[in-house]
């Protein structure tokens, strides 16, 4: 089996503000899942430093190792998921809060 290495990913990002959940409730799910992934993701490579090691050879790959692996990988798919749709729940309170500030307006 051929390796990728894990790449090293940002930590999770700060937990929503009163105010985001207020708008967007969902937030608070999406921030547990997101530090989960970083907590499992930093125990797999404590426990396999070799998911590391650009130059681990393939033989020494146990099934346990293989699985560590594909669960990194497949965190970070997951972490960039989760963050581009933290990014829209933003641009679209961004958008109301303009369209707001425009209807009060007196003209």
């Amino acid at each position: 089996m051929t390796r990728r290495r894990v790449a090293a990913r940002p930590s999770a990002p700060p937990p929503p503000t009163v105010t985001d959940l207020v708008l967007a409730p969902e937030l608070a799910a999406v921030t547990l899942l997101e530090h989960a992934l970083d907590v499992a993701t930093h125990a797999l490579l404590a426990e396999h430093p070799t998911l590391i090691d650009d130059f681990a050879r393939a033989r020494d790959d146990a099934p346990i190792l293989a699985l560590a692996h594909r669960i990194c990988l497949r965190a970070g798919a997951l972490e960039d998921m989760l963050r581009r749709y933290r990014r829209a729940v933003a641009d679209l309170a961004s958008l109301h809060a303009i369209d707001a500030r425009q209807e009060e307006l007196p003209f």
